[in-house]
């Protein structure tokens, strides 16, 4: 019998670097090249969803840098419990002050 772990999300959590690294092929290849996301998942070796979550990480990662806001923490990968459906909610955008707060709506 295996000792059991503390649960299964952080034992999966992805090292950064890896993470910014294949965000940014990932958009490389769909942006620049104009690939698909399944052309550009088969070209990186990874699942198509792991490259669709890839892909619209390091897009919301560089959002606050479009509107020139700096921004504060990484944002949540789509497609996963932390955020599951939708654009994350970025504080430094979407927050009391941020370029894309809506007030009371």
């Amino acid at each position: 019998m295996s000792p059991q772990r503390g649960g299964p999300y952080p034992y999966l959590r992805l090292d950064l670097s890896t993470k910014a690294t294949q965000g940014v092929a990932a958009v490389e290849l769909v942006l620049g090249q104009g690939l698909t996301f399944r052309q550009a998942a088969t070209t990186m070796g990874l699942s198509v969803s792991t490259c669709w979550r890839r892909y619209w990480w390091a897009m919301d990662w560089t959002l606050p840098n479009q509107y020139g806001v700096k921004a504060g923490r990484l944002p949540p990968m789509r497609g996963t419990r932390a955020c599951p459906r939708g654009r994350p909610w970025i504080e430094e955008l979407d927050g009391p002050g941020g370029p894309l707060h809506r007030g009371g709506i």
